[in-house]
């Protein structure tokens, strides 16, 4: 959601919604409004509270409320803080023609952290941190039996007081994928589109069933604009322009940061989502989670880190934003950008050398 000047508030600040009394609304947007909240009895303890109207036209709280408690069930029965991806959640309930959904309370998300940063674009060493948490997530979510379907950067925050930690949130466009005998469910012949247009697979394009292989095109996806900073179709609003550039587009040629050529996990992980793409028996196949990790793992140990002690973008101090450099072949023309003499393009490409040095340690 982002948020919206002047958007009136669906519940005035004061409301009691059971311990948790709503303060500022943080963000709003076309499902509903989050607001801060207060605990009752426990004023040092952050959360937000999701409203949503009951009569609005995509019902989505009671979805992410019965996902959120599903992956908390599982992976944090004991409510401790920053374990694991999911943040905690609190309650659940109806109040004057609303739905309210309360969970534990995070930082900024991926989406503005990127925009925050000198060039758009993440280290490719904090890239590959963060796809390897993407993946890691995504097992996790996958093994208990539900489809996240969303997957797009403004859907991951870092924690309030660990800037290491990522949460995956947002479940409401969740789905559950196996029977309640734990057996895959059969692959429908067409489902509707689900997503952000920008980071689904080919096959939501072709109103194809989702799978978990779905998920993971949408995490390869921001890896790759966290690295390049961008997508060939960023600029696109028409869906089948979108697939079409999805498919003709060669991603290994764009430029990863300031090194010469995409990280090698990069490279094996589109293949499989290559060969997962084609051939339809792939739809029931779980994607080999521990070998991309591996993959990541090893791009890191290559450029003298590793999960635990490289330096992440958002935990060093940013430099002014600067739109002046060179623009890749596949860039869509920004009337604000300037096409600078190479003078300043080779200014620009020692600044990236010593912004990727500066948050890795060597």
């Amino acid at each position: 959601m982002e948020h919206q000047t002047g958007a009136e508030a669906m519940l005035p600040p004061g409301t009691k919604c059971d311990q948790f009394i709503l303060q500022k609304m943080l963000s709003v947007g076309g499902f509903g409004q989050i607001f801060e909240a207060s605990v009752v009895g426990n004023p040092r303890e952050k959360s937000v509270v999701k409203v949503e109207a009951q009569t609005a036209m995509f019902q989505l709280l009671f979805n992410e409320c019965a996902c959120l408690k599903s992956l908390n069930a599982a992976f944090n029965p004991n409510q401790l803080f920053e374990s694991t991806p999911f943040l905690r959640f609190h309650g659940y309930g109806t109040i004057d023609g609303y739905r309210w959904l309360a969970m534990e309370k995070c930082g900024d998300n991926l989406s503005d952290l990127r925009k925050a940063t000198p060039l758009n674009r993440f280290s490719v060493p904090t890239s590959l941190f963060i796809l390897s948490k993407f993946i890691e997530a995504l097992q996790m979510m996958h093994s208990i039996g539900w489809l996240h379907r969303d997957v797009k950067p403004a859907n991951v925050c870092i924690g309030l007081h660990s800037p290491r930690h990522l949460y995956l949130l947002d479940f409401g466009m969740s789905r559950i994928y196996v029977e309640k005998d734990g057996t895959l469910k059969p692959r429908r012949i067409s489902a509707p589109f689900r997503g952000t247009l920008r980071y689904v697979s080919v096959n939501i394009h072709r109103r194809q069933d989702a799978s978990r292989w779905d998920d993971i095109w949408s995490a390869f996806y921001i890896a790759t604009e966290n690295m390049v900073g961008y997508l060939p179709w960023r600029r696109m609003g028409d869906t089948k322009k979108v697939e079409d550039t999805k498919i003709s587009s060669d991603l290994s040629r764009l430029k990863y940061g300031s090194e010469t050529a995409r990280p090698n996990s990069m490279s094996v992980i589109e293949s499989y989502l290559n060969v997962s793409q084609l051939d339809p028996s792939y739809f029931y196949q779980p994607p080999p989670y521990e070998l991309m990790i591996r993959e990541i793992e090893a791009d890191l140990r290559l450029r003298g880190c590793t999960k635990s002690s490289v330096i992440l973008d958002w935990m060093t101090v940013q430099y002014p934003p600067t739109h002046q450099y060179q623009m890749s072949p596949y860039s869509t023309p920004n009337r604000r950008m300037i096409i600078t003499p190479q003078k300043t393009h080779k200014k620009t490409e020692r600044m990236e050398r010593e912004y990727e040095r500066s948050v890795c340690f060597y």
